[in-house]
């Protein structure tokens, strides 16, 4: 009983001390169209939601998508698409006081001979404000803003569908979108499964961002229970575009 006592204490203390230190930022994207040499100043408003004054450090990553869309992050400047070394901030770390917010200002300065699309996360991380030095249980958070710098007059859309299959094990219909330009795009898609021409199931998914040169999946539920035959799998993917593109491919259930 005594062990689960301290075990309670130890864990509502915790949650106490995280709820304190909670922060935003406004916005949580830029997406700027920018030329070579341009310079481009910007600011992102940090909003301190807490009760505490917290010390906020800034900094740059790089960052990609895997096939599954999901995020992985690197050192600032080692992608070749990367904008992060463009970004300039300071100071790159600050004090905000409780139940306030501050613009923080910085500078993207576009270098020459660059084209197509460039991008970076600036992200805001937060420790609460230890001005004693005492011993205390420190809690540290980050949020990230998005930074895409498109050159202007440089970018090619162009993508196609490379894959389609029913996956039978998580009973779902997976599109493969290659994105094969040089510029990031908003990609969404709508799934039919037709048995003898009639639409027996019908699916969407939601909006989702593909990188330049990269390949993406795209998974639709099947949430209806499909009778043993053959069905004529239909896909639709639009990427803002020339035309939307259209996969097709039969199936069999067992």
């Amino acid at each position: 009983m005594l062990k689960f006592i301290k075990s309670v204490i130890i864990l509502t203390v915790a949650i106490n001390i995280f709820s304190q230190i909670g922060f935003n930022i406004s916005p949580p994207k830029y997406e700027f169209t920018v030329r070579p040499e341009e310079i481009k100043n910007f600011t992102i408003n940090v909003q301190n939601t807490t009760d505490s004054i917290l010390h906020i450090k800034i900094y740059n990553v790089d960052w990609a998508l895997d096939i599954e869309n999901n995020v992985k992050y690197f050192t600032a400047g080692k992608l070749k698409n990367s904008c992060s070394n463009w970004i300039y901030v300071n100071p790159q770390e600050f004090n905000i006081y409780p139940n306030s917010s501050q613009d923080i200002r910085f500078t993207l300065s576009v270098p020459k001979n660059v084209f197509g699309d460039y991008w970076s996360m600036v992200f805001f991380e937060s420790t609460p404000f230890n001005p004693t030095g005492s011993s205390m249980l420190l809690v540290s958070g980050r949020v990230g803003c998005t930074i895409y710098s498109t050159i202007a007059g440089t970018t090619v859309k162009n993508g196609d569908i490379v894959g389609l299959d029913f996956d039978k094990k998580d009973y779902s219909v997976k599109a493969i979108f290659e994105n094969s330009g040089n510029v990031h795009l908003r990609i969404k898609g709508i799934m039919k499964i037709l048995k003898d021409e009639k639409v027996v199931f019908q699916s969407e998914i939601p909006e989702k961002v593909s990188l330049p040169e990269t390949k993406t999946t795209l998974s639709f539920p099947v949430e209806t229970q499909l009778l043993k035959g053959k069905y004529t799998v239909k896909v639709n993917i639009d990427y803002s575009g020339n035309e939307i593109l259209e996969g097709e491919k039969i199936i069999s259930i067992d």
